[in-house]
């Protein structure tokens, strides 16, 4: 039974990796082409930042002429600073700096971007945080530089514009927590899939302290004033992106709406599309859309950024949050105008649909506001290219208005991209003086479409219960019967809440012709984060929408999710709405699998305290697979975090426990990321432990492999002694952990690791080589009631390789520390700031310790099993302090190798 809930459990974290990495749109970006060849011209450094930064390079991006012009790097435009992200390259900068290239020349504007990039070596700053600090002084060094470059422009730039992908976004607001950073050297930031909210592994204490402070230091800012001319722009790819959830891009709680907009890419107008985490930098859609904000915000009188941070916000706004469609950004609030034209027309119908090829004049159609109908909404969708086309006005009489508003703002452009669709809804309450809205069309030598429609609000609308996430077992379907002759049908899905939820929703359509080429639209609208995707179908066809949060609903949101459906008023459509399994298993492992490592040691913990109890009451050591199956149950863990997270929601609790100083448990910082529910400590359990079965499969036949061959090709002779009972000497184990701690401190504290677990691996190797023989050679059987020299063997094998299990989770998690240290080796062979070398340094004396433990040591010991009961609980803390903060879970597992230690002075 517990192989087959093992296989199921992997099973679905497998089918969950697989909904990941293949469940998401077709890659729909535009590339974006370079029409010269890119050069990279590298902007030479002061010796002092050179010697300070040796790995680190700053460039100017050009190309053809405009390259050779700036070859002599005596500049005249607008900087624009790019900083790369995790292993990212300063080429990344082509994009964007090859499109503002070409439009500045296209529309000869007086003034161009002048696109700098640096190069930070393409280290690993999602995985070592050490680094962070050192980048983001450079940056401040470079921005420094940038601005000299500019002491003979006419009109010089008194600020740089920061664009930062990945975590150079963070890098690009960590520059004004700088003590010497001037604050007013930066005024506008735009990042892309940015971890704002925190980074995505919490791997080392250094990256968790960066993130922090950072943070800590804008929200302050942003109360006090401080930083008050900074907007920031922030994007995130969607689905694609399964690197950075979007959730985490989010600039809400660290910068006021006031100064800040976040948006996911399958929102943001004229993109609608996910990217993923590298193609955000290129995507054409994205890039084009970034590149006209730039361009929007340029003030023209100094042919720099403009100092009103109104107008940024405003342009920020319409450019990826709002866009009506105008080509000006002034024209984005409710306007006093007339309608252009003398030919007016009034139309009575409810439904009205306007399509010609060609018109030949400009006409202005007029629909009468009934206010006894209770209608309190107009609703319209066209291809009018016009930035002015509907508007509110009082009628003169003779079917004309005398005065009116100009109400396009209030319109959005709408998908496919190039059709120049605009979707418009008119909330007529609080316009009660005027009588007509009015659709003005324009001449116009291509197609003209527009489809209107009034309705009232709260009668073209419905709730929807979303199914049970487990409904799936009986396919639950929520079915809703659209009303005939419906433009525009609005359905609230409530219960859509938790990030981990999935849903199909399917539009079914019955149209008396199929060819018509109309276009019917699905759109989720999702009120607390610019998240919304679309689905676009022509005709007849029916529509498939995936119904998937990527950030969830936080405490105190009153609103609810929405389905918008614009249709075809010639077809009847009813809409399906099921659980879908497989995308609700790829939602929990792309949102929650980060704590998936923290429950992985939990279990291996658990395994080691029953290991070692089970000595101490004079029985045989269980293997690890044993003492999984024996002791490792979810409701020995589960239920603590749940409870503790309960007690501490409490605010009387919450005060007293923060008094204490003590980080709060992760299950905190999750529900403040929306990521948290109460089954998730139980579920992942299932999962880890799985997890934890397969590897450990792996590792085992690694060591039983190589333990048959040392067995094959040992000494023929024999000596039970010398293999049970012989130790090394301890002044040689004493050496050998002063050798560790000496590479510790003076290379690398994941080099010791690494050499801990290579000694300690092949030490597991013969003990299982041991066994073996004392099993061929001599024929030895185990004797419950009295333990022999093959009791022993195996007591001792399975206590150690249940130590290297733990040494080799450890060692993975310092991996991007020794990558970093080889990769600079030849630069400097220490590391600047070494996460692992504190717990290496204890793990070095610890070793002395563990390495010659043996099971018959702690046979019958008493307080051999109180010990036990420690690391038990250290198990327990490593899931509730770990889940999040993953840097912590070493702490735990030197915590429970020290008890162990301690046993073995007790013999």
């Amino acid at each position: 039974m517990v192989k087959v809930v093992t296989i199921l459990m992997l099973g679905f974290v497998l089918v969950g990796l697989f909904d990941i990495l293949s469940n998401y749109e077709d890659n729909k970006c535009e590339m974006t082409y370079m029409f010269e060849w890119p050069e990279y011209l590298q902007v030479p450094l002061s010796e002092n930042v050179t010697k300070a930064f040796p790995r680190y390079n700053l460039y100017l991006y050009g190309e053809g002429a405009y390259a050779r012009q700036s070859k002599n790097l005596k500049l005249t435009g607008v900087p624009v600073l790019f900083i790369p992200g995790n292993a990212g390259s300063h080429k990344q900068v082509r994009s964007l700096g090859s499109v503002a290239l070409k439009k500045a020349q296209h529309l000869h504007t007086p003034f161009h971007f002048n696109y700098f990039a640096v190069d930070l070596n393409e280290e690993l700053t999602g995985m070592f945080g050490p680094i962070l600090s050192e980048q983001t002084e450079f940056v401040h060094r470079c921005i420094l530089k940038i601005l000299t470059m500019y002491r003979k422009a006419e009109n010089p730039p008194k600020s740089v514009i920061l664009v930062g992908h990945s975590v150079g976004g963070i890098i690009a607001r960590a520059l004004f927590t700088l003590p010497e950073f001037d604050l007013s050297l930066v005024n506008t930031i735009i990042t892309q899939a940015t971890p704002h909210q925190g980074p995505v592994i919490s791997a080392d204490q250094y990256m968790a302290d960066f993130y922090n402070t950072v943070n800590q230091f804008w929200q302050e800012g942003m109360s006090s004033g401080r930083l008050a001319h900074v907007t920031i722009a922030s994007t995130g790819g969607a689905h694609r992106d399964y690197l950075v959830r979007a959730g985490l891009v989010s600039l809400k709680g660290i910068v006021p709406e006031s100064n800040a907009v976040s948006a996911v890419t399958s929102a943001v107008p004229k993109v609608w599309l996910s990217t993923d985490h590298l193609a955000i930098v290129w995507c054409k859609q994205l890039v084009l859309a970034t590149k006209r904000a730039l361009f929007d915000i340029i003030d023209l009188k100094t042919r720099q950024v403009t100092t009103d941070v109104k107008r940024r916000m405003q342009v920020f706004r319409h450019h990826f949050l709002h866009h009506p469609g105008s080509k000006s950004v002034s024209l984005t609030s409710v306007q006093t105008a007339f309608p252009p034209g003398d030919k007016w027309v009034e139309i009575a119908d409810d439904i009205w649909e306007f399509s010609e090829t060609r018109n030949k004049d400009i006409t202005n159609f007029m629909f009468a506001i009934d206010k006894a109908s209770g209608r309190d909404t107009f609703a319209a969708t066209t291809n009018i290219v016009e930035d002015s086309w509907v508007y509110l006005c009082r009628e003169e009489g003779g079917h004309r208005c005398k005065d009116g508003l100009d109400m396009s703002s209030k319109s959005q452009v709408s998908p496919p991209l190039y059709s120049g669709r605009k979707v418009v809804h008119l909330h007529l309450t609080g316009y009660e003086s005027f009588t007509h809205v009015v659709i003005s069309v324009p001449k116009s030598s291509k197609p003209v479409k527009v489809k209107t429609q009034f309705y009232n609000s709260t009668e073209r609308g419905e709730e929807i219960q979303v199914p049970h996430i487990m409904s799936f077992t009986i396919q639950r379907v929520v079915e809703v019967e659209v009303p005939n002759n419906t433009m525009f049908h609005n359905i609230s899905i409530v219960g859509l809440q938790e990030v981990y939820q999935a849903f199909t929703a399917q539009l079914i359509s019955t149209c008396e012709d199929p060819s018509d080429s109309d276009v019917t639209m699905m759109h989720m609208y999702i009120p607390w984060y610019k998240e919304d995707i679309y689905s676009v179908s022509q005709g007849g066809g029916n529509g498939m929408l995936s119904l998937r949060l990527q950030s969830g609903k936080l405490v105190g949101e009153q609103t609810h999710a929405q389905l918008h459906l614009y249709l075809n008023p010639k077809c009847t459509y009813k809409v399906q709405v099921w659980v879908s399994f497989v995308e609700v298993l790829g939602q929990v492992i792309r949102f929650h699998g980060m704590v998936l490592p923290a429950l992985v040691v939990t279990i291996i913990l658990m395994a080691l305290s029953y290991q070692v109890r089970t000595l101490g009451r004079g029985q045989p050591c269980p293997s690890f697979s044993e003492a999984l199956t024996a002791f490792c149950q979810p409701y020995r863990v589960a239920p603590f975090v749940n409870l503790f997270s309960l007690l501490i929601s409490y605010q009387g609790a919450r005060l007293m426990y923060l008094s204490l100083n003590i980080p709060l448990p992760d299950s905190e910082v999750m529900k403040a990321q929306g990521t948290w529910f109460n089954v998730l400590p139980i579920l992942f359990y299932f999962f880890a432990s799985a997890i934890c079965t397969m590897v450990s499969a792996a590792l085992l036949g690694g060591v039983t492999m190589i333990g048959h061959v040392m067995s094959w090709f040992g000494s023929k002779s024999v000596n039970v002694e010398e293999m049970t009972k012989k130790t090394p000497h301890p002044v040689a184990l004493f050496v050998i952990s002063g050798a560790f701690l000496a590479v510790a401190s003076q290379f690398s504290g994941a080099l010791a690791f690494a050499l801990v677990l290579a000694l300690y691996f092949g030490k597991t190797c013969r003990l299982y080589a041991n066994t073996v023989t004392l099993k061929n050679c001599l024929n030895l059987e185990n004797d419950k009631k009295k333990p022999g020299p093959l009791t022993d063997a195996e007591d001792t094998f399975h206590l150690q390789y249940t130590i290297l299990y733990l040494i080799w989770f450890m060692s993975i998690l310092y991996m991007p520390s020794i990558i970093f240290w080889g990769k600079n080796f030849n630069l400097d062979y220490r590391l600047p700031a070494d996460p692992a070398l504190y717990t290496a340094a204890a793990m070095s004396a610890c070793f002395a310790f563990l390495y010659p433990l043996q099971g018959s040591h702690l046979r019958n010991k008493r307080a051999v099993v109180w010990l036990s009961w420690l690391m038990y609980i250290s198990a327990v803390l490593a899931c509730m302090y770990s889940m999040v903060a993953l840097y912590r879970a070493p702490y735990f597992v030197l915590a429970a190798f020290v008890l162990v230690a301690f046993c073995q002075r007790l013999v």
